[in-house]
């Protein structure tokens, strides 16, 4: 065994240097909404960044690699154009910190049985500071990109893949990911119509010029469930010595997460089973003929949500009514019959 180990110790290190000039101005009104006309706001930014990376590597044998690493990574600050200033909004809202992470993560990838069965395990964990969230304010229309003090994430992921050579075309694969990702750090804004026994604690101070906060120390981070996992197969055989038939399906599964970045109590995605499918055949003569099926569960799936404008009131008191909310959502059940010539 000794004679196939290979050991390796990569690394390198990325400088940035950056530089910012922003203004935001409204010269216009939207229906239903009073902006500051006219009143410009300036940015002038500076970052600079080290990210050093180091990753080792030992193969005791050609069919196994082990392999950890210390990352670091790098989102640069600025300013954000897109928002809308208000006449609750603050210069402050707009202007948001570099996003930072570091960590570790390694594991084991190996192909076993004769190049039949590829089966991987990765370990993580990886810490962010000045984590960039945006906040919208709906009763005021007023939106603010900030940055939560830091977070972590850490988590197992296990994968694997199986190419029988007694069934040729019939490949089975699938994956395990257990992730725990909070807030380490975080003085968030209250939702629309959160209450005190909610969390938003009015009597706190409040560095987003008056808005009520909340302390989401300790508490998941958005769109990150706990557990995923997924199981999927596909084959391939040849029907005639110039036409084959391609069967593919893949399955899902999410455990529950919030899709809200302040923890918003109705923003909650249930657990769901998502399941994909499709039948091909594929001619020598260049013409594919697929039907394929997309999100066939039907499953109702968000991946963020904000406080929806108009709703929810009270936020801070004890008659605090939560704002309704309006979010991104994946496409419901599609069937679709698709043609290919390749030429």
């Amino acid at each position: 065994m000794e004679g196939h180990s290979r050991n390796r110790a990569p690394s390198g290190i990325r400088y940035t240097h950056e530089t910012k000039d922003s203004f935001f101005v409204h010269p216009v009104n939207r229906p239903g909404q009073i902006n500051r006309l006219n009143e410009p706001i300036y940015a002038d930014q500076t970052f600079n960044n080290w990210s050093p990376e180091i990753t080792a590597s030992y193969k005791p044998a050609p069919n196994v690699n082990i392999y950890g690493g210390f990352k670091t990574g790098y989102k640069s600050g600025g300013f954000s154009n897109q928002s809308s200033y208000t006449i609750a909004s603050v210069p402050g809202d707009l202007d948001f910190e570099p996003e930072k992470a570091k960590g570790f993560e390694g594991g084991v990838k190996t192909t076993l049985f004769n190049n039949q069965l590829r089966f991987d395990v990765a370990l993580y964990t990886y810490e962010y500071t000045n984590l960039q969230v945006d906040f919208f304010e709906a009763q005021t229309f007023r939106y603010i990109t900030t940055n939560a003090g830091s977070a972590r994430t850490k988590g197992v992921e296990v994968s694997t893949e199986w190419a029988p050579i007694g069934m040729p075309g019939l490949i089975v694969r699938g994956a395990l990911n257990y992730n725990k990702a909070r807030y380490v750090d975080f003085i968030a804004p209250c939702v629309t119509g959160q209450t005190p026994a909610q969390g938003c604690n009015p009597t706190a101070s409040s560095p987003y010029g008056g808005l009520f906060v909340q302390d989401l120390s300790g508490r998941p981070t958005a769109n990150a469930p706990r557990w995923t996992a997924a199981l999927g197969t596909s084959y391939e055989t040849d029907l005639t010595p110039d036409l084959s038939l391609a069967l593919s399906a893949d399955a899902r599964y999410s455990s529950s997460y919030n899709a809200s970045p302040f923890d918003n109590p109705i923003a909650t995605q249930p657990k769901y089973v998502n399941l994909d499918a499709s039948i091909t055949l594929s001619s020598n003569m260049g013409w594919d003929l697929a039907l394929i099926g997309k999100n066939l569960t039907n499953q109702f799936v968000i991946s963020g949500a904000l406080d929806l404008p108009g709703t929810g009131s009270g936020t801070g008191t004890a008659a605090g009514r939560l704002g309704d909310q309006r979010g991104y959502a994946n496409i419901p059940r599609t069937v679709q019959v698709q043609v290919t010539y390749h030429y």
